[in-house]
């Protein structure tokens, strides 16, 4: 931690040294919370700041804009950008760089001996910059956003020891929110077929079981916890290519205040989304009115994510190492390949969602199972980069962007790909 807590030092004399930074960071929950944490900390020590959101960040664009500003501040990206960056720049990455550099403040927890895929989130590292307990619902989020956590077992690495220094403890619950027909009906991690988006079945189900479907899923009574959760676990057994799906019907959570930081992940997760970061910030920035916006946009986001799942599930492809399916959205592919990985499809298998646009963009995902085999990242940039294109990303979450026509090629040479790691 020596080395880390000297980088975390230059990088806080950095946001003293400014009086306006340019914050460039991702789109998604990591990305928002890590950007809002270094927000607040630059408006407690008296600076001004522009946060800008990418989805898919140009090389070029984030260079141009970096070169531009005077002080600048990447957060859940820039660690790609590491050669080319220069001047008073501060990196809060997680995403494995190619190397490291003093021309600027650098820091990523895979230069501190982390992996960054599963041990910390650029959220992290935010959180250790501003060092203040009343961020950690926001780191919190961060990983839960990331899924940076063992299922059963809660956050390591770096995460973990954070949490034992914030004394907060990791509680197993259903991670389901409201009355129990809502709580299922817009249930999507994890995902139930043929009752997550079905109100009618919900309503069969319930009245089967004798549960009252208005009632508080957290004011259940025990002997009818067991009830409910017994049915979702053979929902899963029966629906998943997961040896493990049963125990799906129970997940980690972290009281902070008496708020559920996993249902304020999926607030967040919503607004980003469906590219409404700026209500998120706005929340995590203490807009109090922010929360109930995205309520609003959780119900909504959720009953899109259900309408293209069960579209998935009816679509999806299945090769010898790969399977995948196209998507019709590109803000819901990395989401469906995610939770389809999850929960559901072929844990032995890369899971591939494919948008096609102007451009094809490709979501990847691979199950925690072959994480120790499989470097996603490695494979999108090298099987992209063949085809005109480019990718990377993490070993367990990664994607790409290929020319029009050239999909079949790439899933085949994704396909070889993972045959020559797993048999060499």
């Amino acid at each position: 931690m020596t080395h880390l807590e000297s980088r975390l030092q230059r990088g806080r004399e950095l946001l003293e040294e400014g009086d306006f930074f340019r914050i460039l960071t991702h789109y998604d929950v990591d990305g928002v919370c890590s950007a809002g944490i270094v927000a607040n900390y630059l408006l407690s020590i008296g600076k001004k700041f522009h946060v800008s959101f990418f989805r898919n960040a140009d090389r070029e664009e984030l260079l141009k804009i970096a070169n531009e500003e005077e002080y600048v501040i990447f957060t859940d990206l820039g660690s790609s950008l590491i050669g080319d960056l220069k001047g008073k720049v501060l990196i809060l990455d997680h995403h494995k760089p190619p190397g490291d550099s003093e021309e600027v403040v650098h820091i990523n927890p895979h230069l501190f001996g982390y992996d960054g895929a599963i041990e910390a989130t650029a959220t992290t590292m935010a959180y250790l910059i501003a060092d203040d307990k009343k961020y950690a619902p926001f780191f919190l989020a961060g990983l839960l956003g990331d899924k940076q956590y063992i299922p059963g077992t809660g956050p390591i690495g770096l995460n973990r020891e954070i949490i034992e220094k914030l004394g907060i403890s990791v509680d197993f619950d259903f991670p389901f929110y409201g009355s129990v027909s809502d709580a299922l009906f817009y249930s999507v991690e994890p995902f139930f077929p043929g009752i997550s988006g079905k109100r009618d079945n919900i309503e069969e189900i319930l009245e089967k079981l004798g549960i009252e479907p208005t009632k508080n899923i957290s004011d259940l009574k025990e002997e009818e916890k067991v009830k409910l959760g017994s049915y979702l676990s053979l929902n899963l057994i029966k629906n998943s290519k997961i040896p493990e799906a049963g125990k799906f019907i129970v997940d980690l959570d972290f009281k902070v205040n008496g708020l559920s930081v996993r249902y304020l992940t999926e607030l967040l997760d919503s607004a980003c989304r469906t590219d409404n970061q700026g209500v998120a910030l706005a929340y995590i920035l203490g807009e109090s009115n922010a929360f109930e916006k995205m309520e609003v946009m959780r119900r909504d986001y959720r009953g899109e994510v259900i309408n293209e799942m069960y579209s998935m599930l009816e679509n999806i492809v299945e090769e010898e190492h790969v399977q995948y399916f196209y998507s019709k959205s590109s803000y819901l592919a990395s989401t469906i390949a995610t939770i389809g990985t999850l929960y559901l499809l072929d844990p032995k298998k890369v899971t591939l969602a494919m948008h096609m646009d102007s451009q094809t963009t490709i979501s990847a995902r691979i199950h925690r199972s072959m994480m120790h085999a499989v470097d996603l990242g490695k494979i999108m940039n090298k099987v992209a980069g063949e085809l005109g294109g480019h990718g990377g990303g993490h070993s367990v979450a990664a994607g790409a962007t290929i020319p029009r026509g050239t999909e079949e090629e790439f899933i085949k040479r994704v396909n070889q790909e993972v045959a020559k790691v797993l048999f060499s």
